[in-house]
């Protein structure tokens, strides 16, 4: 008799359909032995293995000290695994007999014709082989197999059915857990440590962003969006070891301190899914999305032009998601050779910037060629954008000396050649110095600076040595054509770039009064210097006409008072606006000799101002009558008949600014002169309604005279009414400020002293004072 198992007979080619199917079924029937026999062996493992975990859910390992939670979890350990080895000790698994004789037995066969399928019958004749190939039939009559379910017997192993009880346990923890099962579970494996530690998280964005930090709490489960670049700190408190981290990168950085605090920080430079772990279990979970940040964008706000004084104005507008830091144009001679020339645009940090620069490239050699340019912006974490290329022709001086035009041309040919134009360039030097005692018999220092330059030349070896030749010839050339001026305007013009960004940083006034002191100073030496070269003045710019108006030094002088002025009231803004504009009218400025309207315009600017002064006195006497009027006075003021005199001084020297004007203004203050006579009588009659009236009449018509004054000085001169300073039509001024009169100034600064003064009574009502420190608030 030959067996052949049912795996053989399965990849045998000669097994028929219904044989593989009949061997499936004893695969089953085998599977149903293995779960009855595998079932009771487990018992009692799951029970010790279950009252433990019975245990982890009804909490109680919440008040039971580790020490004594690890004895018990060791002692279930080791009964349950003494159990199983006790269990599985005769444990096998059913052979395919034994699989064959359960479906059999299932399906009520007889006489086994499923296990005895490869046995062989002895005997040989016909009919004993018909009947015995009858009887092998009958193993595949499928539709009489049957296979009950398992039925595991643990009555033997658990005659006091303990297991149902276990089972109890498990359904009663489970719902006093409820969602509290996954921590309970955890914590009947774990001694805790983990969830007694806390864990403090932030993100820091990078400092040119200016934003604050990001707090990471525990339970944040949104996408939290921070800038490219930040820096995530996490600080661990309790922690038996150091968490580990999880970044999403290979080789994130590891956690360290020691005594339970641990510190970690990583850079964030993508998309990061942020997990930390401590003893198993999870104490910080995060989605962090990083925010590329964006190239700064700049543009030319206008082709780039000269100035009058040929300095370059350029105009350009910048912007940048946190802020653009710094600026620059680059230059490059068109379609000639030459290093790129970069040129600094002194900025005030800020997300969007509308600006315009001067700068004065006369010195450089590429004054007066065509450039091909372009700007540059600069943001916080060092990106740079640039903006389209333009060509234009750089601004350059104009010299009146033949030489040192010759001079200056060479220089250009030294900074666009190769080697052989730089032999040229020194040839031409040699020749200009032939003859030193027929061409520069009274000028021995230009021809020693001539052959200087020449030998410089010849022994260059470096780019170095090539721009020592260029200041060179720079110097010689501006030596025979001026003195001193083109100096004098680059420092006006860098203290204009440096008043400007003070007053946009917001300096302190004292830094800010400092510069425009300097830049007093500075321009002082620039009309002098502007006086003493008539030469390069005529080059420049032409003559006044007769439709120009005059500028006096005075007027340079009150305008930059009021810059200073407006910039210690608040007002840095408009001061900024103020000082590009005269900045503007120095760079087109023509020197003329000014006339008799100048000499009017002092007196009435001087009346002005005393007016201006009357006018904060009368408006503090009428704060006192209000005061006298509901009961508040001062006693130093003398009650109604002081104020009275007060009134009387006011009208007095209201009547000495009257002397030094024309009849005309003289009328003009008359109505003011006469309420204040009014007001004085009223007060001496203790009136004080009537009085504070006529105080108010008396301050309407002191404005009133004031403005008419400012008109009549504007008018005075040989220009006409609507034109300004350089006598251009007032409706095409592209600055777009509004100078404040003297008038104004005066009321501005005579209103802060007054809130200045009321704040500082603390006796006042509270409510009042708060009303007056919200208005200080606002200078």
């Amino acid at each position: 008799m030959t067996h052949l198992s049912p795996e053989t007979l399965s990849r045998s080619g000669s097994a028929t359909d219904p044989e593989r199917r009949l061997s499936r079924a004893i695969a089953w029937a085998r599977a149903s032995l293995a779960t009855e026999n595998f079932l009771p062996a487990l018992w009692p493992a799951l029970g010790f293995a279950g009252a433990y975990v019975s245990l982890a859910l009804f909490g109680l390992f919440a008040f039971i000290p580790w020490p004594a939670q690890s004895l018990l979890l060791a002692a279930t350990v080791t009964a349950t695994g003494l159990a199983l080895d006790a269990g599985f000790a005769g444990f096998s698994w059913p052979s395919w007999k034994d699989g064959a004789r359960r479906l059999e037995l299932d399906s009520g066969l007889l006489h086994r014709p499923i296990s005895e399928w490869h046995d062989r019958s002895i005997a040989q004749d016909a009919f004993s082989l018909a009947l015995w190939r009858l009887h092998q039939a009958r193993r595949i009559a499928f539709d009489r197999l049957k296979l009950r379910w398992p039925a595991p017997d643990l009555s033997e192993r658990d005659p006091r059915y303990l297991r149902y009880g276990v089972i109890v346990l498990l359904a009663g923890g489970l719902a006093l857990a409820g969602v509290h099962w996954r921590d309970r579970l955890m914590r009947a494996f774990d001694s805790g440590a983990g969830l007694a530690v806390t864990l403090d998280g932030w993100v820091d964005p990078p400092p040119y962003t200016g934003l604050p930090p990001v707090y990471l709490a525990p339970s944040d489960t949104s996408l939290i969006a921070v800038p490219a670049g930040s820096t995530l700190n996490l600080r661990a408190h309790g922690a038996q070891h150091a968490p580990g981290l999880q970044l999403g990168i290979s080789n994130p950085p590891r956690f360290t301190g020691e005594n339970g605090e641990y510190t970690d920080t990583a850079k964030i430079t993508g998309d990061a899914r942020v997990r930390v772990r401590s003893s198993g279990h999870v104490i910080g979970n995060w989605h962090i999305h990083a925010i590329a940040d964006a190239l700064p964008v700049i543009s030319f706000d206008g082709l780039p032009s000269a100035t009058e004084h040929q300095a370059m104005k350029i105009s350009f507008k910048a912007s940048d998601d946190y802020g653009v830091t710094g600026a620059k144009l680059v230059m490059t001679p068109h379609a000639r050779p030459g290093p790129p020339l970069a040129v600094d645009l002194p900025i005030a940090a800020a997300k969007s910037i509308t600006q315009t620069n001067y700068e004065d490239l006369t010195p450089h050699p590429y004054a007066g060629l065509m450039v091909d340019a372009h700007l540059e912006a600069r943001d916080g974490a060092g990106q740079t954008g640039k903006s389209n290329t333009v060509t234009f022709r750089l601004p350059a001086r104009i010299f009146t000396d033949p030489l040192a035009r010759a001079l200056i041309e060479q220089r250009q040919n030294l900074a666009t050649s190769d080697a052989a134009g730089k032999r040229l360039v020194a040839a031409t030097l040699d020749a200009l110095t032939i003859a030193p005692e027929k061409f520069y018999a009274n000028a021995t220092n230009i021809y020693m600076g001539l052959r200087a330059s020449y030998w410089a030349l010849r022994d260059a070896r470096a780019p170095a040595d090539i721009t020592h030749v260029e200041d060179m010839l720079w110097q010689i050339a501006v030596s025979l054509d001026e003195k001193g001026l083109a100096e004098a305007a680059a420092e006006l013009r860098r203290l204009q770039s440096a008043i400007s960004q003070a007053l946009a940083m917001h300096a302190p006034q004292d830094v800010v009064d400092k510069l425009i002191s300097q830049y007093d100073q500075a321009m002082q030496r620039y009309m002098q210097a502007l006086a003493n070269n008539p030469g390069a003045q005529q080059q420049q710019q032409p003559m006044a006409g007769q439709d120009s108006k005059t500028l006096t030094q005075k007027d340079l002088e009150d305008l930059l008072k009021a810059i200073q002025q407006m910039s210690a009231t608040g007002n840095r803004e408009q001061a900024a606006q103020m000082m590009a504009m005269l900045q503007n009218l120095l760079e087109n400025m023509k020197m003329q000799k000014s006339g008799q309207g100048g000499q009017q315009n002092k007196a009435l600017n001087d009346a002005i101002q005393k007016l201006g002064d009357m006018m904060g006195k009368e408006r503090g006497l009428l704060d006192k009558t209000m005061r006298q009027q509901n009961g508040n006075g001062d006693p130093k003021d003398g009650g109604s008949q002081g104020l009275a005199g007060q009134q009387g001084q006011i009208r007095k020297d209201l009547q000495g600014a009257m002397q030094g004007l024309d009849s005309k203004m003289g009328q003009k203050l008359g109505p003011a002169g006469q309420a204040m006579d009014r007001a004085e009588k009223s007060l001496g009659q203790k009136n004080l309604d009537d009085a504070a009236n006529e105080e108010k009449n008396a301050m309407d018509a002191m404005r009133q005279g004031a403005e008419a004054m400012a008109q009549e000085a504007q008018q005075n001169g040989k220009g006409q009414a609507d034109s300004d300073p350089l006598g251009r039509s007032r409706g095409t001024s592209t600055t777009g400020v509004k100078i404040p009169g003297i008038t104004d100034m005066a009321r501005s600064r005579e209103i802060l002293q007054e809130l200045r003064k009321r704040a500082g009574e603390r006796g006042r009502p509270q409510q009042e004072l708060d009303y007056y420190d919200r208005l200080l608030k606002e200078f």
